[in-house]
């Protein structure tokens, strides 16, 4: 067998290695957030959502912005030595004084942590040390990405929900409703899995070994990630969670929780998605094919973005009916955020697009300086908003976040490409018509009223975006799409233009 189709099977394989681990891990979190919001509340669930919040913030500061070097410097070296002994302990004795660091300034102010959070002191110890270990567990995985045993990396992120899941089951079957003690199990599920990744690489990162050049590789290569991974927490839902505790009780951070997270599960896609386009389009940057990129951005993209406008408009449709109904009445609060959540991620679809188009042309900075901007309209706009319309006003902050984030980058697009990108924006049009019916209209007329309006603006934009058209269903079939959706395709594409 040629190397080449060896080499395409090993990536397939991978690919849907790690995409069975991880929707099978999202798929996990989705039920184990079921379990918790039934038997939690929405106060209790909110007081494990600012928890966990404490451990990601945590890992975001100490030690995430080294991740990307150890897997780069870990690659690198296991091709030269089968060993990745040195990038491993290199990142440890990076990390290791900010670790110290965080142990030191906890330990001083553990009152005030204690205080913050409504629990006691040695449930502050127990929640860093549940970071200490997802971290770890975190870092076994970039382990596994840079010996591109993804089959093993896959393993890591299911278990880890799985044993969550048996332990939380265990802990409510004694009756125990406890947030921190949730937390424990978590860190005992992590312990477990990073124990089995440890006996797995125990051979390739042992024994010990430090070298002072390649610290020092590590150090200057991570150092610029500092800034862009702090300053990316600005935007994210732990400072929105951080916001609303210092406003609102706990029962209404845990409702905007878990709107979050169901939006979180949809955003998925279009961080998928952002990752299959960005070899694709770093192809066609390095040979210079400019008219296809044009090609490519002006007639095929439209259509990825009005399916996943009309997929969208669907979750809108479902979720006063469904989010109910899964996680219990006491969470009918949290419909209205989430849909709020679910037309900002039309915004964040536009922006996941297009960031590999401007990584493939190597300016990142223009992505840094969009994330800036992201960011503080992020921060000021819940800082203004929170206070008055409470959860609402959080979802509209991420709202406008994510919206500032699309425009600037169908801006910068449509002038680099000279492409009118601008217009795609229009494309999210049937989840805002669909979310004004879920506004005004109940019941039956919703439903009738929603797929109405999500019908004629679809049919309207078709139209204005010149869609299934001869030069389409030409394109199509030169494609490399499925048969079985390439069929399905030519049949509306046949019947729009006879």
């Amino acid at each position: 067998m040629p190397t080449g189709s060896r080499q395409g099977k090993g990536f397939v394989r991978d690919f849907v290695g790690v995409s069975l681990g991880n929707y099978g891990a999202i798929t996990l979190s989705f039920a184990l957030n079921v379990i918790l919001t039934r038997t939690l509340g929405a106060e209790q669930f909110g007081r494990l959502a600012l928890l966990i919040m404490a451990a990601q913030l945590l890992s975001c500061f100490i030690s995430n912005w080294t991740l990307i070097g150890l897997v780069r410097f870990g690659a690198q070296e296991f091709a030269r030595t089968g060993t990745v002994r040195e990038s491993f302990w290199a990142r440890v004795v990076v990390i290791a004084p900010w670790l110290l660091g965080a142990a030191i300034v906890l330990a001083i102010g553990q009152e005030e942590a204690a205080a913050y959070f409504d629990i006691s002191k040695p449930s502050v110890w127990l929640v860093f040390g549940y970071f200490v270990l997802s971290s770890l567990l975190l870092t076994l995985g970039s382990v596994f990405q840079a010996l591109q045993q993804m089959d093993s990396y896959a393993i890591t992120l299911f278990m880890d929900k799985a044993l969550s899941i048996i332990g939380v089951l265990l802990l409510l079957a004694s009756h125990v409703a406890d947030p921190v003690l949730v937390i424990g199990c978590y860190a005992v599920s992590c312990l477990l899995v990073s124990s089995w990744a440890m006996a797995k690489l125990g051979p390739i990162l042992l024994p010990i070994r430090v070298n002072r050049e390649v610290i020092s590789s590590l150090w200057t290569f991570s150092v610029p990630m500092i800034a862009s991974t702090w300053i990316g927490i600005v935007g994210t839902q732990w400072i929105m969670y951080a916001i609303i505790k210092h406003y609102l009780p706990f029962s209404d951070l845990g409702l905007y929780s878990l709107a979050s997270q169901i939006a979180g599960v949809v955003q998925q896609i279009t961080i998928i998605s952002s990752s299959l386009l960005l070899p694709h389009f770093s192809v066609l940057v390095a040979k210079q094919q400019q008219g296809q990129i044009r090609h490519l951005v002006e007639k095929v993209v439209p259509y990825g973005f009005m399916g996943f406008s009309l997929l969208l408009s669907l979750c809108v449709l479902l979720a006063g009916f469904g989010v109910p109904l899964v996680f219990g009445a006491g969470f009918a609060g949290a419909v209205q955020p989430l849909i709020f959540l679910i037309i900002a991620t039309m915004g964040l679809a536009l922006f996941n697009t297009f960031m590999p188009l401007i990584s493939a042309y190597g300016t990142t900075w223009v992505l840094t300086g969009i994330t800036v901007a992201s960011a503080l309209v992020n921060l000021v706009a819940a800082l203004v908003l929170v206070p008055v319309y409470g959860i609402n006003g959080a979802a509209v902050a991420t709202l406008l976040g994510y919206g500032i984030a699309a425009l600037l980058m169908l801006m910068v697009i449509q002038k680099h490409l000279g492409v009118a990108v601008l217009r795609f924006g229009i494309l999210s049009l049937p989840i805002v018509v669909v979310a004004l019916c879920a506004a005004f209209l109940n019941g039956v007329y919703l439903y009738l009223g929603g797929i109405g309006a999500a019908a004629v603006t679809t049919y309207a934009l078709i139209n204005m975006f010149g869609m299934f058209g001869r030069d389409d269903l030409t394109m199509l079939a030169r494609s490399n799409v499925p048969v079985l959706i390439k069929s399905g395709l030519v049949k509306v594409f046949s019947e729009k233009t006879s």
